[in-house]
């Protein structure tokens, strides 16, 4: 099977000793597919790979059946090697095998304590041992949403609200666009904190740890260089839903052409997973191969990220924190089209192909999303261990003139007396995101 050309070296090694032959069957199919997309994948993604591999690698046979033990006997209950199971890819006749198992909650927790193990055992070692870093969420409803005054009820008291001074905002900006310049400023991108496949990873790669989700446009163009110049990457990875419209276009103009049936949907789908995409990107994204293939996968999830530019920031953030794990990201909401009649919106359909009616704001129903969505936002974050310490969560509602916060105690604006100016937030998260010196 066809690699990448270029391992971590401990990887390499393990590779070249023929560490895969040493994983239970049901492993195969995920460790390979990765393998086999390494240019693809973030740092993250990547550092879990080569943990899990080059622990293995370090055990003796005894060691090594040991860890295995339970996922084995699990394998054999399910009658895994009786299957029609590919080993070198996920695929949806895998997954609905292994879903259909009643062993299946059993071998998902088994599977889980295995990588665990690695985890805990690449901790133990320099290399692994994560760098202590502040983490910062920010997002922000512009002005034009109607956010209703009793919004932070749903956040169940879980933060507290923070009255903002916003006199003096330059028109036609957001607060999140006077806020990034900080933000920025404060986060040194000289080195991935993700031990040895960070210090590998390749400019395909990205360096993932900063993002921006932008529901329109202007706050991605606020972070690109002047007009005319060439992008040649940014600190953040940035992704703006109004920017990537013709992909979204092509997409979706792709999907009104199936016929609803499986075979239909699935010669579609395939259609679309090997499609060369780089002609329907900005130049933001079609210079990084990851980057790429994280919205080809965000698109075809079928989550409503193609339609609804609100959807697209929180699955969008949601998908980020779950595969790059970013000290910071940025997420701005905006004013999405009333739904039309007789249209597939929750699929893929392109209510503006499938029905011509003129397109309708429908600003009531945007600011009700995005005081949900934030929140959804935050809650997929504390999914993981990274961001349940040591993060600031930040919902700016600008018609309100408030921010809801979520943060350690020493996190100065909780404090505040008086409303906060930007001019004062900006400082307090440049001095949050900064790296604290060795």
């Amino acid at each position: 099977m066809a690699f990448a050309d270029q391992f971590a070296e401990e990887l390499q090694k393990a590779l070249d000793r023929d560490v895969l032959k040493r994983l239970p069957l049901t492993f195969q199919p995920f460790v390979n597919e990765q393998l086999r997309r390494w240019e693809f994948l973030f740092p993250n993604e990547r550092q879990s790979v080569e943990r899990l591999l080059v622990y293995v690698d370090g055990l003796s046979e005894a060691q090594s059946s040991t860890l295995f033990h339970e996922v084995v006997d699990l394998e054999q209950k399910m009658g895994v090697e009786h299957w029609h199971f590919s080993r070198s890819e996920q695929t949806i006749q895998n997954a609905s095998l292994l879903a259909g198992s009643q062993y299946f909650q059993q071998w998902r927790s088994a599977v889980q304590v295995v990588f665990d193990a690695a985890d805990q055992h690449a901790m133990q070692t320099h290399a692994g041992r994560a760098v202590a870093r502040n983490r910062l969420v920010v997002m922000n409803m512009p002005r034009r949403l109607p956010v209703h005054p009793n919004t932070w009820a749903r956040w169940q008291r879980i933060g507290k609200p923070v009255a903002l001074d916003l006199r003096g905002m330059p028109p036609g900006k957001t607060s999140l666009e006077i806020l990034l310049p900080s933000i920025g400023s404060g986060v040194s991108v000289a080195a991935n904190a993700g031990g040895a496949a960070g210090n590998q990873e390749t400019a395909a790669s990205a360096s993932a740890d900063m993002w921006m989700l932008d529901a329109g446009k202007s706050l991605v163009e606020a972070a690109l260089p002047p007009a005319g110049k060439p992008v040649k990457g940014s600190d953040f990875i940035l992704l703006s839903y109004e920017r990537l419209d013709k992909f979204r276009d092509n997409f979706s103009s792709s999907m009104n052409t199936m016929r609803k049936d499986l075979t239909d949907a699935d010669s579609v789908y395939d259609r679309l997973r090997n499609v060369s995409v780089e002609p329907w990107c900005p130049p933001e994204v079609e210079n990084s191969a990851a980057v790429r293939e994280y919205v080809r996968a965000l698109f075809l999830s079928g989550n409503g990220a193609v339609i609804f530019c609100n959807s697209f920031v929180q699955w969008g953030a949601s998908e980020a924190f779950r595969r790059a794990r970013p000290y910071v990201l940025a997420a701005q909401f905006g004013v999405r089209d009333k739904p039309k009649p007789f249209t597939g919106v929750a699929v893929f359909d392109n209510p503006n192909e499938v029905n011509p009616t003129p397109a309708v704001e429908d600003l009531p129903g945007s600011a009700e999303d995005a005081e949900m969505l934030s929140l959804y936002v935050w809650l997929s974050a504390l999914r993981y261990t990274e961001y349940q310490s040591h993060t600031a969560c930040i919902c700016i509602a600008e018609s309100l003139e408030q921010a809801y916060l979520i943060a350690p105690e020493d996190f100065p604006a909780l404090t505040a007396q008086k409303p906060v100016t930007l001019t004062q937030l900006s400082e307090i998260l440049r001095k949050w995101v900064a790296p604290v010196p060795a």
